[in-house]
């Protein structure tokens, strides 16, 4: 639980005022009051973790001195990986936490109205996923991540952003309607298919602008579905 008599204690020691730090916060982008910080102080107010983390940074603290009770350190131990993953790349490969998952982050990009290039075998970095990225179904199997080029999927995913898919193996058959990346004449694409039942698949977009196709029965040779969409790393 949070340790309010911490916070009045430290404020005291550096001669910092509600009225003070609550200036500072402002400052620093977090918009409070002075009436917030003495309820905090008194123990009436519950301070999000992005206040805390900021008082903690003004205060050169750890944000775990200010809690006390394992389960508390824990969530803000995982919360601390989660937004920096890369300043713990080693523990992370030397631990096992259920909340991450390393995907390798292929060197290309699929197009999304632009033309797409092959994905290359060749691995451009590693990236940490939280696993709740990633459709429940699928965060016990092998995830490659990739690039995306284009406006077709919008506002689903955005030119730059990231795509995560599941790669089918030649034995699995493709069911289901749903994003997944597939190989075209415009070169790896995402895109949404729909399977009809007279063996028709229509390729469309999220972006109105770009019209659906339909690929007939006879011309599905054509069209190879690579890998099922699973989730997607927003960057902006």
């Amino acid at each position: 639980m949070f340790d309010k008599s911490k916070l009045t204690k430290l404020l005291k020691q550096r001669g910092i005022s509600s009225q003070e730090l609550a200036t500072t916060l402002n400052n620093f982008g977090i918009e409070i009051s002075e009436e917030s910080i003495k309820k905090y102080r008194q123990g009436k107010a519950n301070m999000s973790l992005d206040t805390l983390s900021t008082i903690c940074e003004i205060l050169n603290i750890p944000e775990q001195d200010f809690f006390t009770g394992t389960e508390i350190k824990i969530k803000i131990a995982k919360n601390e990986i989660k937004k920096n993953p890369k300043e713990f790349e080693t523990l992370l490969n030397k631990n096992s936490f259920d909340f991450i998952k390393k995907v390798p982050l292929l060197d290309g990009y699929v197009g999304a109205g632009s033309f797409g290039d092959n994905p290359s075998i060749e691995k451009l970095d590693d990236i940490y996923v939280d696993i709740h990225a990633i459709s429940k179904q699928y965060r016990d199997k092998d995830i490659e991540a990739i690039r995306v080029a284009g406006d077709s999927m919008q506002p689903y995913i955005n030119e730059g952003d990231i795509v995560l898919y599941y790669k089918f193996i030649k034995s699995e058959t493709v069911k289901g309607d749903g994003k997944y990346i597939i190989s075209t004449n415009q070169g790896e694409q995402v895109k949404n298919l729909s399977f009809k039942l007279n063996g028709d698949v229509v390729i469309s977009s999220e972006n109105q602008s770009y019209p659906p196709e339909t690929v007939s029965r006879e011309s599905q040779e054509y069209l190879n579905v690579i890998g099922k969409v699973v989730g997607r790393i927003l960057r902006g």
